[in-house]
């Protein structure tokens, strides 16, 4: 929470020196600092999860209080948080992109791919939570469906940030961001 606070306002602070430089259109404080808030995300994002991923058995056993759980149950939990471990590094960058936007006072952008990824988080979970395989349904594939919806949000967050139309430039107080 920590980092999406200071990327908030480290966004926000960022674009208000650039429009006082007269930079609106190309803001180069604004653009590194997302750059460098969403670098530092993908870092954090794959050092959790591969922490947790690491150490999910014992992170599982601690939260149960002790070594009495089925050896089933426990089966499906670590599988379960392998694979959500997977999608840590697009949940930390989902997490900064969403604070760099309202930082920039843009709360529409981060509620539309939100929704685009509870869309695609539920038809995930429509189509693999039935499924049979250990891997692929149950549990696993509830995980599994919430990793493609945390991509399909990076994907749509990646969109948004380097492909804006001029319209929206204008509703953001003329930020352009050139990411690419």
């Amino acid at each position: 929470a920590f980092m999406y606070t200071a990327t908030t306002n480290l966004i926000a602070a960022a674009q208000a020196q650039d429009q006082d430089d007269g930079k609106s259109v190309d803001s180069p404080r604004t653009t590194l600092t997302l750059v460098t808030a969403l670098k530092l995300a993908l870092v954090v994002g794959s050092v959790f999860g591969v922490g947790l991923s690491l150490f999910g058995n014992t992170l599982i056993q601690s939260l149960i209080g002790n070594d009495s759980l089925d050896p089933a149950v426990m089966a499906a939990a670590l599988r379960y948080v392998r694979i959500r471990c997977l999608g840590m590094p697009a949940a930390v960058v989902i997490g900064t992109a969403q604070s760099a936007c309202l930082g920039m006072q843009d709360v529409k952008s981060p509620l539309y791919v939100l929704l685009a990824a509870a869309i695609i988080n539920f038809c995930g979970d429509v189509l693999l939570v039935p499924n049979a395989n250990p891997w692929l349904g149950g549990a696993a594939g509830a995980a599994w469906a919430t990793v493609f919806s945390q991509y399909g949000a990076l994907v749509m967050f990646w969109r948004w940030m380097t492909t804006r139309p001029k319209g929206d430039m204008q509703k953001n107080n003329g930020l352009k961001l050139n990411l690419l």
